[in-house]
């Protein structure tokens, strides 16, 4: 009986857990599903010429193939670009993005925005030549059909004349390449095993990017640098943000957008109100952009660029475009979050089209509510995991030479990739695992199987964090006119902790809970032993109560009567009432107990 009752209990408190579970679950996709149905009614309720741009745009990326959407689009479309009368870069990057989630021709759309790239002459690039046995060595640089001679020395130094394309930096260890000669191709030779890499920096700053391709050749070889600084131009101006959009959109169309990652990256801390991090993880799957976007999520909840053009569910949608496909809990929390603010009909922001569209675009494709595929990718394709292959970046997936699978779908800006990339250790990131009492203090990003890992250092979490979690500080005294001691410890045993009594209203320390709990679960058990009282008091007895008597040893029974022989006359008896069994003591501590449960429950 005891496991009988240990069974009951734990069903009694995981049952409602489990189906606590499944309900938010079906919550959830409920409202995943209202807030489709919710933009499909804003788009049925308005005029094709009532939508704007953006709206059709967006609306197609979530939604998919629609007629009116499309009429809505071509509307506002000049040649090969949009919008009229002026086309814009960031516009056209979008409809091609839209246009080729329906699988429509983009191949003039593409055409248009690849004539707008140039050259970008907001960075200044670097040659760096490094002998690999640290000796002295003579090297040759071949450009415009002349070669050049310079020398470098133990110290690695450059000295010579590197001619009109080059000049020696001051500090003497690089190689400045003047802005006339970016669209050269440089031939380096050296009679010394020897590595050359470019370096670039924004002009004015401090900051040196190192490009991510290096080449090596023994003595006499041969290595070829060529400087890729490309950027998309209005006018003669290179557009940071028309450049973001149109070197993803080219990227998900298949073409190669690495060239625009050095001016992208370069001139990012000077565009932050763009949320510039989330465009580079698409593009490259950088390390330090994914710990940007994860760290730079506003109370668990959304985010929001700083000084941010735009507002916080543009800015929201971004960061969950760039995190689809990784294992991020800060994208979950934005989603529950999300799915708590939704207005009456089940759209966002004031029921807008395009804010309500993006974030289903980025948050939501391709998820399955009440049996129904909600729209999100091309039509027709199989599914790139579901034929044996892997969605990834198509930076890291070349990176990793695979090939892009261009006949299979993935969700948002993944591409279909012929080898799947396992994640780097946080050994091969050069980053270490903190424990359980400590605390990171720099960058840290997410590893397959062994969590968060450490880009920095390891430093040992303070205890008085305790207390400033809770909003409190550790001091020698409260101000108790607008504080008040809590049980909270702090570093220094000499100190207490002291909240303000506004914030204190609404904190309630670990042992209070335990005291909720305990409180509750009495309640709980007092509820059910009213409820099922008279099993409780059978239950008692039989356990409590007066034992059968054993049978005597050696006692014999009656005979039965004999079957023959005269009759025996039965002498009829009066019968009297029944005598009431005297109370046992056990009878009246259980009635005692069920009155004052009683009393406790009214």
């Amino acid at each position: 009986m005891k496991k009988v009752g240990i069974i009951f209990l734990v069903l009694f408190f995981a049952v409602p857990i489990v189906i606590a579970q499944e309900s938010n679950e079906t919550n959830n996709l409920d409202n995943i599903e209202k807030a489709y149905q919710c933009l499909r009614d804003q788009i049925d309720d308005k005029e094709t010429s009532s939508l704007s741009l953006g709206e059709a745009i967006f609306s197609t990326l979530a939604l998919g193939k629609q007629e009116k959407l499309e009429d809505r689009i071509e509307q506002d479309k000049k040649g090969e670009c949009w919008p009229k009368p002026t086309c814009k870069l960031k516009e056209t990057a979008q409809v091609l993005l839209a246009y080729d989630s329906i699988n429509k021709d983009t191949d003039e759309i593409e055409s248009w925005l690849i004539s707008k790239n140039d050259s970008s002459t907001e960075l200044t690039w670097f040659l760096q030549i490094d002998i690999q046995q640290h000796v002295p060595a003579t090297c040759t640089l071949k450009y415009k059909g002349v070669d050049r001679t310079i020398n470098i020395g133990e110290d690695m130094k450059l000295t010579g004349n590197p001619g009109t394309c080059f000049s020696v930096t001051s500090t003497g260890f690089w190689l400045k390449i003047q802005n006339s000669c970016l669209d050269e191709t440089f031939q380096i030779s050296c009679d010394q095993d020897f590595i050359t890499s470019l370096l670039y920096q924004k002009q004015g700053s401090s900051t040196i990017f190192i490009s991510p391709e290096t080449h090596s050749a023994s003595s006499s070889g041969t290595t070829e640098e060529e400087v890729s600084a490309k950027c998309f131009k209005t006018g003669s101006s290179c557009d940071y943000e028309g450049s973001l959009w149109a070197a993803v959109a080219l990227e998900k169309a298949g073409q190669d957008a690495s060239a625009f990652a050095p001016y992208l990256l370069a001139l990012a801390e000077d565009n932050k109100k763009l949320f510039p991090a989330t465009f580079l993880f698409i593009l490259t799957d950088g390390n330090d952009q994914f710990s940007e976007i994860v760290q730079s999520q506003k109370q668990e909840k959304f985010w929001q660029a700083p000084t941010s053009k735009y507002n916080k569910f543009y800015d929201t949608a971004l960061a969950l475009l760039a995190l689809q496909g990784e294992s991020s809990i800060e994208s979950d929390d934005a989603k529950s979050y999300l799915l708590e603010i939704q207005t009456p009909k089940g759209c966002w922001n004031n029921n807008n089209i395009k804010d309500t569209a993006f974030l289903l675009y980025a948050g939501w494709p391709e998820e399955i509510t009440g049996g129904v595929i909600l729209p999100g990718s091309g039509p027709g394709l199989e599914s790139c995991e579901s034929a044996g292959y892997s969605c990834e970046a198509r930076f890291s997936c070349l990176e990793a030479e695979g090939t892009i699978l261009e006949n299979y779908d993935c969700p948002g800006l993944k591409k279909c990739c012929s080898v799947t990339i396992q994640e780097l250790t946080c050994a091969e990131r050069t980053g270490i695992i903190c424990a359980s009492n400590e605390e990171c203090s720099g960058t840290v990003v997410s590893t397959p199987s062994e969590g968060s890992c450490c880009l920095a250092s390891c430093q040992k979490i303070r205890e008085e964090n305790a207390c400033v979690r809770l909003g409190g500080i550790c001091a020698s005294s409260c101000n108790l006119d607008n504080e008040e001691v809590t049980s909270d410890s702090c570093t220094d045993t000499s100190l207490i902790c002291c909240i303000s009594k506004t914030e204190s209203t609404t904190k309630i320390s670990s042992s209070t809970w335990i005291w909720i709990i305990l409180l509750s679960v009495l309640i709980i058990l007092v509820v059910l032993g009213i409820i099922y009282r008279n099993k409780l008091r059978l239950f008692l007895f039989k356990f409590k109560g007066r034992k059968r008597r054993p049978p005597v040893p050696g006692a014999r029974r009656p005979p039965f009567p004999p079957a023959y022989g005269p009759p025996i006359r039965r002498i009829p008896q009066r019968t009297s009432p029944p005598v009431r069994r005297p109370a046992s003591k056990t009878d009246k501590e259980l009635d005692e107990t069920l009155k004052k449960l009683r009393e406790m429950s009214k």
